[in-house]
């Protein structure tokens, strides 16, 4: 799987703050759920097409 620099940057940056401190890592639920499904409401995404440059 080929990842975009920013993309796997990002991944290293949370797998270096999980590893040194696991404690900070708290999973989200309620309200943040909530305003997460809020924020998607009735966005239609295609998985299989193709992503844009932006």
């Amino acid at each position: 799987m080929n990842i975009a620099p920013t993309a796997q940057a990002f991944l290293g940056f949370l797998e270096k703050e999980i590893s040194s401190d696991p404690k900070r890592l708290k999973p989200f639920g309620g309200e943040t759920t909530c305003l997460a499904e809020r924020l998607v409401d009735g966005v239609e995404i295609d998985l299989n097409a193709p992503l844009d440059d932006d």
